[in-house]
């Protein structure tokens, strides 16, 4: 969820919000769909009514727990995770029934990185890796959408200065035909 308006200092304002990169949902829609197409064959395939009713149940059960557990609680947490940059701080807040936050004062960063595989660079994500003033290890974003803009936004709030709009994955100017 997006900082309420109350959450946010006189003259603060947000730059951007944002939730996990979607690929995190893959394996969970690809367990939802697994589950579902596992009901839909039993009905199809299986004559329910030579069988005990009770293994009917068990079925739909096992199927309904495994969903729950490896679909809709991944989705849940990835709605409750967020990161949310203002002109004044890095926020980032994560956990469904106990919440974990973080917030980073801009003018304490003093570096951010990112990292990228291969297929985070196809997807247009990464780990997004802020070096702060603080005696603490550096924040570690994982799964970042778009995490080139990111770290060019964060670098502008600490520069006052505005980059070129920049591509998903390429690292340079959108339409820059000589990369």
């Amino acid at each position: 969820m997006a900082p309420d308006t109350h959450d946010l200092a006189r003259g603060e304002y947000v730059i951007f919000h944002a939730h996990a990169h979607w690929k995190v949902l893959f394996i969970p829609f690809l367990v939802l769909v697994v589950c579902l197409g596992g009901i839909a064959v039993w009905f199809a395939l299986v004559d329910t009514k030579a069988l005990p009713e009770w293994l009917t149940w068990i079925v739909v059960g096992v199927a309904a727990g495994v969903a729950i557990v490896w679909a809709v609680a991944p989705f849940i947490r990835w709605l409750a995770r967020t990161d949310t940059l203002t002109n004044h701080r890095l926020i980032s807040r994560e956990g469904v029934f106990s919440r974990k936050g973080r917030d980073i004062p801009i003018a304490r960063v003093h570096a951010i990185t990112y990292e990228r595989t291969l297929l985070e660079r196809i997807l247009g994500a990464g780990t997004l890796i802020v070096q702060t003033a603080a005696d603490s290890s550096d924040v570690v974003l994982e799964d970042v959408a778009r995490v080139r803009r990111r770290q060019l936004q964060i670098q502008e709030e600490l520069l006052g200065i505005d980059f070129p709009d920049v591509g998903p994955d390429d690292g340079g100017p959108r339409g820059d035909s000589t990369v």
